[in-house]
């Protein structure tokens, strides 16, 4: 369902007191994130549209995907800045929008607009979850139509008694038995295995899914409609967790190497431009990726996309936080106040202030570097 949102003066005027007692753009949890964005929006004059979601917050809360649009309401050239596709890294990106609202948004050329769609999945930012209602990892859902949600690594299916144990976190030598898997197929074919995707185990880890979920459904519904005839995207997706701790990679698509698109990147982000491919240290290739559907979407348009992964922690600690959050969450109650939420929380988004400080700063410089490749020439 879509609602216009308007907010009234009283609450406006509370939120804005409490966004700016504080210089901390980071939100405690996903209600305060949101009312402190629609504040926002509406003070920098923005549109702003609610996609309402069948799932409900943990206290029966209303859950919704707040898209904010500046500037041409039919635009040939766009900046699409995306927060929380995994709920539990959404603190990040939302204080990144956050911050560009508050900076103020540019000036956009006639035929140009800004688009942030904050919390992709709301359900697992107010659930402290990576995944949405229906235990699916967004990142791993917008297949095309003509591909079928099947399949899982061999080596998944070895580790799944391992990843995905029937029964309350408890210590079980988890650390030991990965390190086992690492030592006989190598950490590249292990980390491809495990978050690279599967759809066999609905409770499971990384799992993509059945179908095209109710949050992406009605996202791609409403920017395929608002983005008819687009000529040039650029798009940020926002994500936290992989890579050294404070540094951003910005990941694309293996498929853009020898493309002028891709040359364009470098020139324009520099070396921190890192493709999708198993042989590059960190990372790992997917299927169902959030930006796999804009090049399907609009076939004509030249495009720029990227998701910006600021590292936290180790994959294996990340790893297990996830499945931690996992079992406590299927096996051992899903009250927010579990060890293993606040663990969750911390692995994607950390205390530390020069960890916050990086987010802003490198956040602050890639959405610059993106309007400048969105808007800077007509071409």
């Amino acid at each position: 369902m879509l609602t216009t949102v308007r907010l009234s003066v009283a609450i406006l005027t509370c939120v804005v007191v409490a966004a700016s007692a504080s210089d901390d753009l980071f939100s405690e949890d996903y209600f305060i994130a949101r009312s402190r964005f629609r504040a926002a929006v509406e003070r920098a004059g923005g549109r702003l549209t609610a996609l309402e979601l069948d799932a409900v917050g943990p206290a029966g809360e209303d859950l919704t995907i707040d898209i904010a649009w500046f500037g041409s309401e039919e635009p040939r050239r766009v900046l699409v800045h995306c927060s929380g596709t995994h709920g539990s890294e959404a603190f990040a990106g939302s204080a990144i929008q956050l911050q560009l609202l508050e900076d103020g948004i540019p000036p956009l050329p006639e035929d140009g607009a800004i688009c942030l769609v904050h919390v992709l999945n709301p359900y697992g930012m107010a659930w402290l979850r990576r995944v949405n209602e229906n235990n699916v990892d967004l990142n791993r859902n917008f297949l095309a139509p003509d591909k079928t949600y099947t399949g899982a690594h061999p080596l998944y299916r070895q580790m799944d008694s391992l990843l995905n144990p029937k029964s309350p976190p408890s210590r079980d030598m988890f650390f030991a038995r990965v390190g086992w898997f690492v030592l006989r197929h190598g950490m590249a074919k292990m980390k491809q295995a495990v978050a690279g995707g599967q759809y066999e185990y609905p409770g499971g880890l990384f799992f993509g899914g059945a179908e095209l979920e109710d949050g992406p459904r009605q996202y791609t519904a409403y920017m395929a409609e608002r983005l008819t005839g687009v000529e040039r995207v650029v798009g940020i997706d926002v994500h936290t967790g992989l890579g050294s701790f404070g540094e951003d990679m910005l990941l694309v698509a293996k498929e853009l190497l020898d493309t002028p698109a891709y040359d364009t990147m470098r020139d324009v982000y520099g070396d921190r431009v890192t493709l999708l491919a198993p042989t590059v240290k960190d990372v790992y290739t997917i299927r169902g990726a959030h930006k796999s559907w804009y090049p399907r979407a609009f076939p004509t348009a030249t495009q720029y996309l990227m998701t910006q992964e600021v590292g936290t922690y180790s994959g294996i600690k990340v790893l297990h936080a996830l499945r931690e959050e996992n079992r406590g969450h299927h096996y051992g109650g899903k009250s927010l106040d579990h060890s293993t939420k606040r663990k969750l929380k911390q692995a994607f988004t950390p205390e530390k202030d020069r960890w916050r400080q990086a987010v802003l700063r490198l956040g602050r410089q890639r959405i610059e570097q993106a309007r400048q490749l969105a808007f800077g020439s007509s071409e």
